[in-house]
């Protein structure tokens, strides 16, 4: 008997380019093993996408964005200078093809410039605002970028099928004011992506802001998190990530996964999917916007129930996006797994492709969940959480280099484990660099 869910598609566990028109975009779906023990069993499958090239180089795409900055007191000096500047100078690169709103923001909220097309006036305007701000207070961070959000939201100058929209927040503290709960703000930048088409990126600024907010924040809401420890990152990433959101080639990347009745679902990578229940047997992963040529790779933890009865089980994913053409809709990929003995299971080999892309995805996640155990206080959770996974990776790597350098340095990390856990600016380090790795995101600040 086939367990599955929705209509049955065409079977395919190989790579399958969709689309026709627009952006061409391939996704494949490659599971570790196929056999589930009858007792119950856990196995990965890695969606791994591409977007393909472009048929001719289009125009560069409108960029829609709400620039939200801190002025709190800790931003005294040269850090306030530097922000402002760069502010600056990426309102000066846009055009008229773009819309720009500003807000700053301590415990109090200031919108500085609302939404309006980047003219010459509005680059002066803007100029002479920033001039006037002063650090003071302390930081509403939720109120200001909500308020960026806000600002804005409904931009109907430009149709939805070619703008990028994103709103900026830069910060260098803690949320002391107003909502700081990081599962309750990054809740609410997915609703926000998902019913405004607003993506949220976060920009943290030396040793004293929250990573356990930002990161999440940003993986919510379909952008990225970038610790920056100096004016020349500050610079680099701002303007890194401004020139590829005029590049973007397909927006509002999700991939839609359905699963049998029964089934658990748990994501590995560091994206995160709808819906809170992993038993949901319907549910989408955000992979925000992406570039032609650009790559995610997505791993998932299955579960099988425990069934004495010779049941197989049907996986199915496809992708959704949105480029000039409009809405569209990937074919189904269909992964089966069916039941066999406990001697076959054991017997069974894994497929090195997969586990390569698996041992990795855990390798991340050990380096950001350490990072929380150890700002928790549990610096000896952390060490053990960090030998654990080597340990496991290792049981699988094989000659894989890059899998074998992942557990040397998870060794590594437990290991001078007393050395970063006193260091807040290594463990923001550690945990952005997991992060973007994990979600296969570029660190601009080494880009040339």
């Amino acid at each position: 008997m086939d367990r599955h869910s929705g209509t049955p598609g065409e079977h395919s566990e190989h790579s399958e380019r969709t689309g026709g028109r627009g952006v061409p975009i391939t996704l494949e779906a490659r599971p570790e093993r196929r056999l589930v023990r009858p007792t119950g069993s856990k196995r990965h499958v890695v969606f791994s996408l591409r977007v393909g090239e472009l048929a001719q180089r289009p125009e560069r795409r409108p960029l829609t964005l709400g620039l939200v900055l801190d002025r709190s007191g800790s931003m005294q000096g040269e850090k306030l200078r530097a922000a402002k500047q760069v502010v600056a100078a990426i309102v000066r690169g846009m055009d008229e093809r773009d819309r720009v709103a500003l807000v700053i923001f301590d415990d109090k909220i200031d919108v500085l410039q609302p939404m309006a097309t980047v003219t010459s006036a509005v680059k002066r305007a803007i100029d002479g605002e920033l001039g006037h701000v002063e650090a003071r207070g302390s930081t509403a961070l939720h109120e200001g970028w909500l308020r960026g959000c806000q600002a804005i939201a409904g931009n109907e100058a430009t149709p939805a099928d070619r703008a990028v929209a994103r709103c900026w927040l830069f910060t260098d503290g803690q949320a002391n004011v107003g909502e700081a709960d990081p599962e309750r703000i990054a809740t609410e930048a997915a609703g926000i992506r998902d019913n405004a088409g607003i993506g949220t990126s976060t920009f943290g600024f030396g040793e004293d802001y929250n990573e356990q907010l930002l990161g999440p924040m940003a993986v919510a809401g379909g952008g990225q998190f970038h610790h920056l420890e100096t004016a020349h990152d500050l610079a680099r990433t701002f303007q890194g990530e401004r020139d590829d959101l005029f590049a973007v080639a397909a927006m509002r990347v999700r991939l839609e996964v359905e699963m049998a009745p029964g089934m658990t679902g748990e994501l590995i990578s560091a994206f995160r999917r709808s819906g809170a229940a992993e038993q949901a047997s319907t549910w989408s992963v955000d992979l925000g916007d992406l570039l032609a040529n650009e790559e995610r790779h997505v791993v998932v933890r299955f579960g099988f129930p425990s069934d004495d009865r010779a049941y197989s089980y049907t996986v199915r994913a496809r992708l959704v996006w949105t480029d000039d053409s409009g809405e569209r809709t990937g074919a189904w990929q269909e992964v089966s797994f069916t039941h066999g003995s406990q001697d076959a299971c054991d017997d069974e080999p894994r497929d090195p492709v997969a586990m390569h892309r698996i041992g990795l995805a855990y390798a991340d996640q050990a380096q950001q969940r350490a990072v929380e155990l150890s700002n928790a206080g549990d610096n000896r959770g952390a060490e053990e959480l960090l030998r654990k996974v080597a340990r496991r990776i290792s049981e699988y790597a094989g000659d894989d280099a890059e899998l074998l350098g992942a557990v040397a340095q998870l060794e590594e990390l437990a290991a001078h484990q007393s050395a970063w856990a006193h260091s807040s600016l290594m463990k923001k380090g550690m945990y952005s660099t997991s992060q973007r790795r994990s979600r296969s995101q570029k660190d601009y600040r080494s880009e040339v």
